[in-house]
């Protein structure tokens, strides 16, 4: 006889179902992991990363008013009649302003016993690196979104309710009222004055929640949209172009000329043993616009019109340590990121409030 589970297992007769032991082995050493790849985070795509080499320093902010400084239709404040004084140039330079940022050091570790790991069927090391990756992803996620959400970040020009930006609440949006394309519009050409024109509108992302996306694709503004457009079989057939978080939802890439990014990082607010508590990182009333110029890593010191950056150490830029400790038999898995998240061109963006009630 053999135990199974701590109890004793009757004897029985061969049959084809009882004679081998289950293994892991004969699923392959499937795993079943809900970790994700870090690179494909949502956030990736509306903010830049920017190595730095301390862990404290200053970014330049300038205003931009005097390169469109224009006094007077007729350029006469400009004119230099022949034999006159040039004109000095006196009022022509432009304000600045220094930022301090201060890097904050944060660590997502698990311990494992040994025996654990020779034991187990799995690379259960690899693994929690994986799940730790996705934490400490998911904490610059949270950073990011609290970040961009939070209206002091901005000026009073650049934040709105969607009623006053575009008439009214995104789920209620029509073909005939236009809410969602009247606020884009309203805030992207807030963006345009405001930076120049230098941000154009192919740099800008409208950042939604899950929850707001779906009650986007369902209302009958963006459904039209859909159904309307050349490419409605394929939107259909889900074999439209883009990140599939858009596609599940039922949405364009893009609308009303800026491109779409569901944030759908998802957070466990909840400590280990209290009933479940979890939640999208990205609030269902907040969609923001935010301009990603470039690509994902930015250099510092160089001008940037990105709304959001995030300064990320060199050294410590989501570092994976594993350290074996022999005196207690145990593994120690990590990953370091040492990091801080600024809205460094609050006139590149937008923030809306109050998109659902």
């Amino acid at each position: 006889m053999c135990e199974a589970y701590g109890k004793t297992m009757p004897p029985v007769y061969p049959s084809g179902n009882n004679t081998f032991i289950p293994s892991h082995e004969e699923s392959n050493r499937l795993v079943v992991d809900y970790s994700r790849n870090p690179s494909k985070f949502a956030l990736n795509r509306y903010i830049q990363l920017v190595p730095c080499d301390k862990t404290e320093g200053y970014y330049l902010q300038m205003t931009v008013e005097e390169c469109m400084r224009i006094l007077g239709d007729d350029l006469a404040h400009y004119s230099w009649a022949d034999g006159a004084d040039a004109p000095t140039g006196v009022d022509g330079d432009e304000s600045f302003n220094w930022v301090p940022f201060r890097l904050l050091r944060r660590l997502f570790a698990a311990r494992l016993g040994n025996m654990s790991i020779s034991n187990a069927s799995w690379p259960l090391v690899q693994q929690h690196n994986n799940i730790k990756a996705q934490q400490a992803m998911t904490a610059r996620s949270v950073m990011a979104v609290k970040a961009l959400t939070t209206a002091g970040n901005y000026s009073s020009a650049h934040t709105a309710t969607t009623t006053v930006a575009g008439g009214g609440l995104w789920p209620n949006a029509t073909t005939a009222n236009l809410f969602i394309r009247k606020s884009i519009n309203y805030a992207v050409k807030q963006i345009l004055k405001a930076t120049g024109a230098v941000v154009k509108a192919e740099d800008l992302n409208l950042v939604i929640s899950p929850a707001l996306a779906a009650s986007m694709a369902e209302s009958q503004e963006i459904a039209d949209f859909v159904k309307g457009s050349p490419d409605a079989l394929a939107y259909i057939k889900g074999d439209m172009g883009g990140p599939e978080s858009n596609r599940r939802f039922g949405l364009p890439t893009h609308y009303a000329g800026v491109e779409l990014v569901i944030e759908d990082a998802v957070k466990v607010t909840s400590k280990k043993g209290a009933t479940l508590v979890q939640d999208f990182v990205m609030p269902a009333d907040k969609p923001f616009i935010a301009a990603r110029p470039g690509g994902l890593i930015g250099t510092y010191g160089t001008p940037s019109f990105s709304t959001g950056t995030l300064f990320v150490s060199k050294e410590d830029d989501l570092s994976v340590e594993t350290k074996n400790d022999t005196d207690n038999r145990r593994t120690v898995t990590r990953v370091v990121d040492t990091a801080k998240m600024e809205v460094t061109a609050p006139t590149s963006g937008f923030l809306f409030t109050g998109a659902t009630e």
